[in-house]
């Protein structure tokens, strides 16, 4: 069977004129979203990986992969999936699951190479297309995240988190006012979004507001929803700036307490173990 290459797009930057009318048109099309589907009944997401119901062979190996993911053990769950793609390529947990494997491994090209697999055998998934887009953003392809994560969003309008990807893209370019304003079209449909609210404490952190960033940040409802991990280290970093290195050396400890977190894959561990110890060494005077 041959799949096809996932797009890659030409590495232009939209004029924000021509991006704001994009937004405009996801916007629209969320107000008239087709039927939301899934793949099967038979799985799920629990965690971010994708486990199944039933005892089958596929399905007991699946979940014994996801399980060894969610104990940070990716290098054994990629040996047990790629056992049981031998005989079963087209098992969709499979392809997504080894994807998510790749993903965490920094393996970047494998993964996507995965995830499009996945996104053959079941197009219809609208998480596949997030990974995709955000290994297109690792790799610095910044049109093809916002591709991917655009497809995510026409594939499930309930996607919110995608808005706060792009905004992500923006921020990260420094065009603040971009992505304000697809931060602001996620908590439009859900005003506690953490991640949401996040990307708008981000906008005052880089702005120099840093007690404006500890109060949105303070207003994240942790407890109840899945979050960026980032969250600890902007609020660690507007402490430390604002000199109260007690919190920021709570924020830290927390934030070292998630190593398996997507934050680790781009920032190390040993930096905010340093971060750490400064705050401590500091709020002993």
């Amino acid at each position: 069977m041959i799949l096809a290459a996932a797009v890659l797009l030409p590495a232009h930057v939209f004029p924000l004129d021509e991006e704001e009318a994009r937004l405009e048109e996801l916007l629209r099309y969320m107000k008239n979203p087709p039927k939301e589907e899934y793949p099967t009944q038979e799985i799920y997401l629990k965690n971010g990986f994708l486990y199944c119901t039933g005892d089958s062979t596929a399905a007991v190996e699946n979940n014994k992969a996801c399980e060894l993911m969610e104990k940070g053990d990716f290098k054994s769950a990629a040996k047990v999936l790629k056992e049981g793609l031998k005989n079963s390529a087209l098992f969709f947990p499979f392809q997504y699951n080894i994807g998510m494997c790749y993903l965490y491994r920094d393996r970047l090209k494998r993964a996507l190479n995965h995830f499009n697999k996945a996104r053959q055998i079941v197009p219809e998934f609208s998480k596949t297309y997030l990974q995709m887009g955000y290994i297109y953003d690792r790799m610095n392809l910044d049109n093809n995240a916002i591709y991917y994560f655009r497809e995510g969003i026409k594939h499930n309008v309930k996607e919110l988190e995608t808005f706060v990807m792009i905004g992500d893209i923006f921020f990260k370019r420094h065009q603040l006012e971009m992505a304000q304003k697809y931060y602001n079209a996620a908590l439009s449909v859900d005003y506690r979004l953490p991640n949401g609210i996040l990307g708008m404490a981000k906008i005052q952190f880089k702005r120099g507001n840093y007690i404006k960033a500890i109060v949105l940040l303070k207003g994240i409802d942790t407890a109840k929803k899945e979050y960026d991990k980032a969250l600890h280290y902007y609020y660690a970093e507007s402490a430390f700036k604002l000199r109260d290195y007690k919190t920021a050396a709570e924020q830290y400890t927390i934030l070292l307490k998630h190593r398996n977190d997507r934050f680790f894959l781009t920032n190390s561990p040993a930096l905010i173990e340093h971060k750490l110890n400064l705050s401590n060494r500091f709020a002993e005077f």
